[in-house]
């Protein structure tokens, strides 16, 4: 399971008092083009009614991505938000914001695996730069503006992963299943590893050390199937 936690403040700062949001994103159904459960609860709220986000594939994407449309489906129940309006003067708005996703599993410690902070960009109110990293993919970055009457810490977010992937305040196209070309060798299918894109690629390589551990370099032609393996397991 995935956990999500948006807080006031910085990166350096963020503890109980000052978090603002927990999202959990959790499998419903674990394949290849996966089901994830969808809760959320806001500070001085409390929980809202869970959502989910159904035929998403697995490795094909940044992590925000999914982050985003699991954001767009508990506050907009729709796969896709409305476009957000101009801000103007009268605006609320945040100073800093900061945003941390964990892997969370029964009997093992949260692992980090992205995190980011939205700033106020200069002083001008409704004017954010945000800065999001990840383990695998690295960094997004994005300068806009948002802003509404109340504000909202989860479309904050959402608005900011948007920006900083797909250049606009809604989401893009749902990413396609990274699926190499492969070829018959000595009657088995394989692939070339090297033909896959991130995370695909750092995430299968990672699988074959836990599953197949070896002294010697990885084949550079793998199993076809070890590789759905890992699509559907991994």
């Amino acid at each position: 399971m995935l956990k999500v936690f948006i807080h006031a403040g910085s990166l350096a700062t963020r503890n109980a008092g000052n978090q603002l949001v927990v999202l959990d994103i959790a499998y419903a159904k674990k394949e290849a083009v996966a089901d994830y459960l969808v809760a959320m609860s806001l500070k001085g709220v409390g929980e809202v009614a869970p959502d989910a986000v159904c035929g998403y594939p697995r490795w094909s994407a940044s992590l925000w991505d999914l982050v985003a449309r699991a954001l767009t489906r508990v506050l907009y129940r729709a796969d896709q938000a409305p476009p957000s309006p101009e801000p103007d003067k009268r605006c609320a708005w945040a100073t800093k914001l900061c945003i941390v996703i964990e892997r969370s599993s029964v009997g093992s410690k949260c692992v980090e695996l992205a995190r980011a902070e939205i700033s106020q960009n200069g002083k001008k109110r409704g004017t954010y730069a945000a800065v999001f990293d990840e383990d695998i993919i690295g960094q997004h970055s994005a300068s806009f503006a948002y802003g509404l009457k109340a504000l909202n810490p989860a479309d904050l977010a959402l608005r900011a992963i948007c920006w900083a992937l797909h250049g606009t305040d809604v989401l893009g196209p749902v990413p396609a299943l990274i699926l190499p070309a492969t070829m018959v060798v000595n009657g088995v299918d394989r692939f070339h590893v090297n033909a896959l894109t991130e995370p695909a690629l750092t995430g299968f390589a990672r699988y074959r050390g836990i599953n197949f551990p070896t002294t010697a370099p990885p084949e550079p032609l793998a199993k076809a199937e070890d590789y759905v393996r890992f699509l559907m397991q991994g």
